[in-house]
C-alpha cells in the first residue's frame, strides 16, 4: 500500500485526469480566438503576442474591464498591475505591496507554499527567474521575457474578489516561449490586496500522453475496486442554478461521461497539458474521457477549492480526493469559455506536477548557467566530502563514517582547547594534545571566523540559499563542508552601494563592520602558529615535534582533512573580496594594492583587508 501512494501523485500528475489542456501556445491562442471574440472583456490576442503591447494592455479599461464593476473590476486590476509589475521588472520589495500581510502564495514549482508577505519578499529576490511569477531584472533566465494575459475572468463576492487569469511567456520579439503555459488563481481582499495565489505551469516536452494513463491503471489495480460508486453527496442534476462547469465536475465524479460530454458544445476544443493535441470536438473529448475512466479508481474524485464563474468564461482550483482524503501533488487550475446556452466551448486544464519540484533547481541551474565559475567549488565540495567521509586510502586514517573512538575523543580534546584558552590558562580539564595539531586547528578557525567580516553577503534585498549566518557558525565544525556550498549557492551581489541597516540582523551587522575584528582573529592565528613551534615543551623542539606531527598526520583523518581545508581557504578566500569592495562603492580599478593583498595573500592578507577596507555607510549619518 505504501508503494501505491507514491505512485499515484506521479501517475495522476502524468494521467489526463479529466478533459484538460494541452498548450503549443500559438495554437492555444487560435483555438482561443472564436471564444475571445464573443467576449467583450476579452483580450485582444493578436496585440497580445508582443510581451509590450500586452504590458499596455493591461492598462487599458476597454479591453480588460468593460464588463465589470465594483470589487470585480478593482480586484482584476490589481492582479493585471501585479502582473504588469513583473514585466516592468519592478524591485520585489515594491511588488509584494500587492500582497496583504498573511499572504498564502503557492507557486507549484515549489514543495511548500509561502506564507506571509516577509517571506514573499524573500522568495522573489531569492527564486528571481525560477517561475513565470518570479520574473525579475536581476536573473539570467527570462531576462527579456514576459507574460502575455491569454484570458481573464473576475467575479466579486462580499465585497471580495476572485480572478483567474491564463497565460504563458514570450521573448522579446513577441516569440511564444514554448511549454510555458500556466494559469493562476488569486484572492483580492475588499483592501486591494492579494490575500492569495495558486500558479500552475503545463508540463515540459515531451508530453507523457497515454504513457500516465498506463500507469494509472496499473497503480488504480492496486487500490481495488473499479466499479462505479455514485457518490452520496453528489449534486442534483436538475439543479437550475449549477453551471455546465460545476455539472461537469459532478458527473466526473459519477463516472457519467455522457452526461460530463453534454456539457460542451458540439464543436469544443478542449486542451489537456498532458498531450500534444487537443481534443476538437464532444466524440474526441468523450473518447479521452472513457479512456480516463477506465483507469481512474472510482474511490478518486475531483474537488473544487474555488471557483471564479461569468456567463462568458470560468476559471476553477480544484484538487483530488482519495475516498474523501487529499491526495498530495494533485492539485490543479482550470480555465474555460462558455457559449450562449452556458455550456462550455473551450477548456484548459493544469494539473500540479508531480515531484521532483523544478524550481529550486532551476535557481542553482541560473546561478551556473550566469558562472559557471561556481562548478569550481562544487566539484571541490563532491570531492571533499567524499574524500573525508566515505573514502578509504585517499587521506590517512579511517573514514569519518567508521566512527572511530579516537577519532570523536581527538574532536572533543582540541574543541576544549579552543582559542588555546584552556592550555594558555593552565585549566585542570584542559587535555593533552600535540601542539602542531593544534596550532593547525584553531588557526583554521579563526581563518574561518574571519569570514564573518563578509556578512554583509546577507541581506533583505539579497537572501541566499543557504543563509550566511548559519553557514558561517557551522564553518566552526565543518570547516569547507560549509564554505565551499555556499559560494556555489550565493546570490550574486548587485548593489554598488550597500548600508549598514541593510545587513539582514542587527548582531551580524555590528560583527561584519567591527574593524577590530581582523586584529583581533590575526593574534589569535598568530598565537596559534607560535604554540605550533614552541607550546607544551614535552613534545621537543621544532625537528622532533615536526617529526611526531608528520607521523600523527599518517594514521590521522582529522588532523589531514585540516591541511586540505587551509589550502581550500587559501584558494577562496579570495571570492568575497570583490564583492564586498563593490558594496563600498569601490569600482575595479581602485584600492588595487589592498584589493590584491586581501585576495592573494592568506590569512593575514584577510585580516589587513577588514581594517583597512572602506567603512560601509550609514542612512542615519546621512540623514544627519
Amino acid at each position: 500500500m505504501r508503494l501505491t501512494c507514491i505512485l499515484i501523485p506521479i501517475a495522476l500528475e502524468r494521467a489526463a485526469a479529466f478533459g484538460g489542456v494541452k498548450h503549443n501556445t500559438r495554437a492555444l491562442r487560435n483555438a482561443n480566438s472564436m471564444a475571445h471574440s464573443q467576449t467583450s472583456s476579452a483580450l485582444d490576442m493578436s496585440q497580445a503576442a508582443s510581451p509590450f503591447s500586452a504590458f499596455a494592455d493591461l492598462f487599458n479599461p476597454t479591453k480588460q474591464s468593460a464588463t465589470l464593476s465594483g470589487s470585480a473590476a478593482a480586484g482584476q486590476k490589481v492582479v493585471e498591475s501585479f502582473i504588469a509589475s513583473i514585466n516592468s521588472r519592478a524591485d520585489p520589495a515594491t511588488i509584494v505591496e500587492f500582497f496583504s500581510d498573511d499572504v498564502n502564495f503557492v507557486d507549484t514549482s515549489y514543495y511548500n507554499p509561502i506564507i506571509g508577505k516577509e517571506e514573499l519578499r524573500k522568495h522573489f529576490y531569492l527564486h528571481a527567474g525560477s517561475s513565470a511569477l518570479s520574473t525579475f531584472v536581476k536573473t539570467a533566465d527570462f531576462s527579456a521575457a514576459a507574460i502575455v494575459v491569454d484570458d481573464i475572468v473576475s467575479v466579486s463576492e462580499n465585497g471580495k474578489s476572485k480572478v483567474c487569469v491564463m497565460y504563458h511567456m514570450a521573448d522579446d520579439e513577441g516569440n511564444d516561449i514554448l511549454d510555458t503555459t500556466a494559469i493562476s488563481f488569486y484572492n483580492v481582499n475588499d483592501d486591494g490586496k492579494i490575500s492569495s495565489a495558486f500558479d500552475v505551469t503545463e508540463p515540459m516536452s515531451p508530453k507523457p500522453g497515454n504513457s500516465g494513463l498506463k500507469l494509472l491503471k496499473t497503480v488504480s489495480n492496486l487500490i481495488g475496486d473499479e466499479s462505479i460508486v455514485m457518490a452520496a453527496d453528489s449534486i442534483n442534476d436538475n439543479d437550475q442554478s449549477l453551471t455546465a462547469v460545476e455539472k461537469y465536475f459532478d458527473a466526473w465524479n459519477k463516472r457519467d461521461m455522457k452526461l460530463a460530454v453534454a456539457q460542451f458544445t458540439e464543436n469544443c476544443s478542449v486542451r489537456d497539458l498532458q498531450y500534444d493535441d487537443a481534443f476538437s470536438n464532444r466524440d474526441e473529448l468523450e473518447k479521452h474521457l472513457l479512456r480516463c475512466k477506465e483507469c481512474l479508481p472510482s474511490s478518486f474524485n475531483f474537488v473544487i477549492d474555488d471557483i471564479a464563474i461569468t456567463k462568458q468564461k470560468a476559471g476553477v482550483l480544484w484538487h483530488v480526493e482519495n475516498n474523501g482524503e487529499p491526495l498530495s501533488f494533485t492539485r490543479g487550475c482550470s480555465f474555460y469559455t462558455l457559449d450562449k446556452n452556458g455550456l462550455i466551448r473551450t477548456g484548459f486544464d493544469i494539473p500540479e506536477k508531480a515531484p521532483p519540484k523544478t524550481g529550486f533547481l532551476n535557481t542553482l541551474k541560473s546561478r551556473f548557467e550566469a558562472e559557471p565559475v561556481r562548478l569550481i567549488p562544487l566539484a571541490m565540495w563532491v570531492a571533499y566530502m567524499y574524500i573525508l567521509f566515505i573514502s578509504d586510502g585517499i587521506l590517512p586514517g579511517a573514514n569519518a563514517l567508521a566512527l572511530e573512538q579516537r577519532t570523536w575523543e581527538e574532536v572533543r580534546d582540541l574543541s576544549i582547547n579552543f582559542f588555546l584558552v584552556s592550555p594558555l590558562l593552565n585549566l585542570p580539564f584542559s587535555p593533552v594534545v600535540h601542539p602542531m595539531l593544534e596550532g593547525v586547528f584553531n588557526l583554521l578557525l579563526s581563518w574561518a571566523a574571519m569570514f564573518a567580516c563578509f556578512l554583509s553577503d546577507e541581506r533583505k534585498n539579497k537572501p541566499n540559499l543557504l543563509p550566511f549566518g548559519p553557514m558561517l557558525v557551522g564553518m566552526q565544525f565543518l570547516t569547507s563542508g560549509f564554505l565551499l556550498p555556499y559560494l556555489f549557492t550565493r546570490t550574486p551581489e548587485f548593489e554598488s552601494q550597500v548600508y549598514k541597516e541593510d545587513i539582514d540582523g542587527e548582531l551580524q551587522a555590528k560583527v561584519s563592520e567591527w574593524r577590530p575584528l581582523g586584529g583581533f582573529l590575526s593574534a589569535v592565528g598568530t598565537a596559534s602558529i607560535v604554540w605550533s613551534f614552541v607550546g607544551r615543551p614535552e613534545f621537543g623542539e621544532f625537528t622532533e615535534r615536526y617529526n611526531s606531527f608528520i607521523d600523527l598526520l599518517s594514521i590521522d583523518r582529522v588532523g589531514s582533512s585540516f591541511i586540505v581545508d587551509l589550502a581550500i581557504f587559501a584558494i577562496f578566500q579570495s571570492w568575497f573580496v570583490d564583492d564586498d569592495l563593490q558594496r563600498r562603492g569601490v569600482t575595479d580599478g581602485e584600492l588595487m594594492g589592498l584589493r590584491n593583498v586581501a585576495k592573494y595573500v592568506p590569512f593575514f592578507g584577510l585580516a589587513a583587508y577588514i581594517t583597512l577596507r572602506p567603512e560601509l555607510p550609514s542612512r542615519n549619518s546621512e540623514l544627519k
